[in-house]
């Protein structure tokens, strides 16, 4: 049940189950101390998780790597990086989700650097690298704009690591070299990608040529989203800002007139209630009587005085 809570992101509940099982001396007791680690978020008290990990200290579990690359967890996710860092270079061992909840921390704290040399200190100590680690340290370069790094990881990952790249991989590389202004490289790896790209390679590409890409290239990009989702308006609104920034407002106009259409002939959600002798239909968020218009406060008084309640289908 504390499993459940903590889940759940029921972080009081948890607790309080925690103390219940403390005073009862249940167990196992490291399982439910990292479960109640777990729901400890950015939303929850940091003295919380401080407290958490005195009682840790108190109970003898600070060997235990189960519960401290939970602590671990759950300092970086409140944003007590530094905390976390002392609580992993205190482990006297450190397992490979260790590494990998050091390097994901460092990598969402902003710290990028600091994964990166995590990463290599992992390598040095012949810790062998999973699809996770792998993942997390080409988000890092990704992010800080590593670019020869993160392309030297990528590269080795296979007969160094023996990791075949995934699609995760391929994705982070992709937002390496995009933001790099490297878009011919990063439409080769989408292409020669042997897993199945998805669109989201194609509309993360998208979004940086936007901003950095020259028209040839967003054009490209674009008509592949375009083939890829279909009922997008985000190809169609980069391009027309990007023909809009060059002055070309023929094909500003073009475009915008192709999203209308397509837009107009796009299914709209219905929704509709039916009562004795009436049915009463929604439509962009307009109730329409099929003789007479209703507003939607009768609808909720008679739901309220009769008990009427209406059926809501897409």
């Amino acid at each position: 049940m504390i499993s459940s809570f903590a889940w759940h992101g029921r972080w009081r509940d948890s607790m309080w189950l925690f103390v219940y099982a403390l005073r009862d001396n249940l167990g196992p007791i490291e399982i439910t101390l990292s479960s109640v680690l777990s729901s400890i978020s950015v939303f929850t008290p940091v003295e919380l998780g401080s407290q958490i990990h005195n009682l840790v200290l108190k109970l003898g579990f600070e060997s235990d790597a189960i519960v401290t690359s939970s602590l671990v967890d759950m300092y970086a996710k409140v944003g007590s990086i530094d905390s976390a860092m002392k609580v992993f270079v205190d482990m006297p061992v450190r397992d490979l989700i260790s590494w990998n909840t050091m390097i994901m921390g460092l990598v969402n704290n902003g710290k990028y650097f600091d994964a990166l040399h995590t990463f290599n200190k992992l390598v040095k100590e012949g810790v062998l690298a999973d699809r996770i680690t792998l993942a997390g340290v080409l988000l890092a370069c990704s992010y800080a704009g590593f670019v020869e790094e993160g392309l030297v990881i990528f590269s080795t990952m296979t007969y160094e690591h023996g990791i075949v790249p995934r699609n995760e991989h391929y994705s982070c590389v992709v937002n390496l070299l995009s933001w790099a202004g490297k878009f011919e490289e990063a439409v080769n790896i989408i292409k020669t990608t042997p897993c199945q790209p998805t669109s989201t390679f194609w509309t993360s590409l998208l979004g940086v040529c936007a901003i950095h890409g020259d028209l040839k290239v967003i054009e490209r990009v674009a008509e592949r989203v375009m083939k890829l989702e279909p009922q997008s308006s985000l190809p169609y609104s980069v391009l027309a800002q990007a023909y809009a920034m060059r002055g070309r407002w023929e094909s500003t106009v073009r475009v915008r007139k192709t999203w209308e259409n397509i837009a107009a002939q796009k299914v709209k959600g219905c929704s509709w209630i039916v009562t004795k002798d009436y049915a009463y239909a929604f439509e962009d968020d307009q109730l329409q009587h099929l003789w007479r218009e209703i507003s939607v406060l009768e609808l909720i008084i008679w739901e309220v005085e009769y008990g009427i309640v209406y059926d809501q289908r897409i």
